[in-house]
């Protein structure tokens, strides 16, 4: 245990430097962070503190199971670093049979309701019913540094919500008429467009199949496994809901179904159609620290295109290097959530996801019958809510022409 706490240790600080490495390079050049580097930080950050839980669930499984041995070396049985017996021998209130400890007896209860609520046979334990194994931050999985961004998730800004209801503030327009005026003359009137909505946070869960249980006391890295891919699907069902959800609860309010938001129709190609949307959007002042998602076929079809006249590659220079997944100078995530033909480009700033900052995961034999057929299922959720604050900061692509 002590191996894999250091192996995570070291995982944890490698990325917490390379964040600080960024940190130092911006101040020493005296400037901000770029849209890039902003993006390799929070992706640093947000990995370190994904080790640093795993680090403290280990931890508190290594008491549990110091606890387990020093009870059962009160009791009268010897037992090593797992928790299991030694001698062999039916004494002292317990029983072993097939390399397990098995209770019984006043000594067997005792230590039982010792260590239930955490280990069972010295291992982890996937119950009791119902409660916690962890909570995972919202984040769990975000890419190594020097690789694009894997998800829209990734590039938008989330933050806690303040409560399961709260208001936000939506601009839908800007009108600047800031003008020269006359001595006496009435000064002209700025519309900014603002209104005021109501959001609500929704939840969004799934559970796993029933699998025996096991498996999991076979397999040290089955529960991480199923943890793991359930937390991806939960993230990919919280990116389709941003993009496309209609806003009826308990769907999100998505950003293709946002009003107010400006449109691109299709060009001469998807990377003049991109190049175009970014126009709109630096006309109506969002200058920088945009993210474009396309479909994958829309980014295989951009990133392959050839130049006029010259034969060259537009967007790599070398088709045997995976190019860096930027176009026009602006950083490209691709998912499969938005519709086809359909492309986004976004001010990172104009879409806020609010959460209630923790995935919770429980495990159970509850459900149904699965007490009876020893089977454990596990639960996932979270609560969530995306507001487009800046329709105007969001530019809706057509990438294919319509016929």
């Amino acid at each position: 245990m002590n191996a894999k706490i250091k192996a995570l240790q070291n995982e944890a600080l490698k990325h917490t430097a390379k964040a600080r490495a960024l940190t130092e390079k911006a101040q020493g050049e005296g400037r901000d962070f770029t849209a890039a580097e902003r993006s390799e930080y929070d992706a640093a950050m947000a990995k370190a503190k994904s080790y640093l839980e795993q680090i403290k669930t280990l931890k508190a499984d290594e008491k549990v199971l110091a606890d387990a041995k020093a009870l059962a070396a009160q009791i009268g049985d010897p037992v090593d670093e797992r928790g299991n017996r030694l001698d062999g021998f039916a004494g002292g209130g317990a029983t072993k049979a097939k390399g397990r400890v098995g209770l019984s007896g006043k000594a067997g209860k005792e230590l039982a309701s010792r260590i239930a609520a955490g280990m069972v046979d010295g291992q982890k334990a996937l119950l009791p019913a119902g409660t916690a194994h962890a909570g995972v931050p919202l984040l769990p999985e975000i890419v190594e540094l020097g690789h694009p961004s894997n998800t829209l998730l990734d590039a938008l800004v989330a933050l806690p919500a303040p409560g399961p209801t709260f208001k936000a503030l939506v601009q839908r327009q800007r009108d600047n008429n800031a003008a020269p005026v006359a001595e006496g003359d009435t000064k002209p009137t700025s519309v900014f467009g603002l209104e005021e909505v109501e959001v609500n946070l929704e939840v969004l869960a799934h559970m796993s199949e029933p699998t025996p249980r096991y498996w999991f006391e076979d397999n040290d890295a089955l529960q991480v496994f199923v943890q793991d891919e359930m937390v991806r699907g939960l993230r990919d069902a919280l990116e389709a809901q941003v993009l496309t959800g209609d806003g009826t609860r308990p769907n999100l309010q998505g950003v293709l179904t946002t009003s107010g938001v400006q449109v691109q129709s299709f060009t001469t190609d998807v990377a003049r159609s991109v190049r175009s949307a970014i126009t709109k959007l630096e006309t109506a002042g969002h200058e920088d620290n945009h993210v474009i998602v396309l479909r994958p076929e829309d980014w295989e079809a951009a990133e392959t295109a050839r130049a006029e006249g010259s034969g060259q590659l537009e967007a790599v220079a070398n088709v045997t290097q995976r190019a860096q997944r930027t176009l026009w100078g602006v950083p490209v995530v691709v998912s499969n959530a938005l519709p086809a033909g359909t492309g986004l480009v976004i001010d990172r700033e104009a879409v806020v996801v609010y959460s209630d900052n923790v995935v919770d995961v429980r495990w159970s034999e509850t459900v149904a019958d699965d007490f009876q057929k020893n089977l454990v299922r596990a639960r996932v959720e979270s609560r969530y809510a995306a507001v487009v604050s800046k329709p105007l900061g969001v530019v809706r692509v057509a990438t294919v022409a319509t016929p």
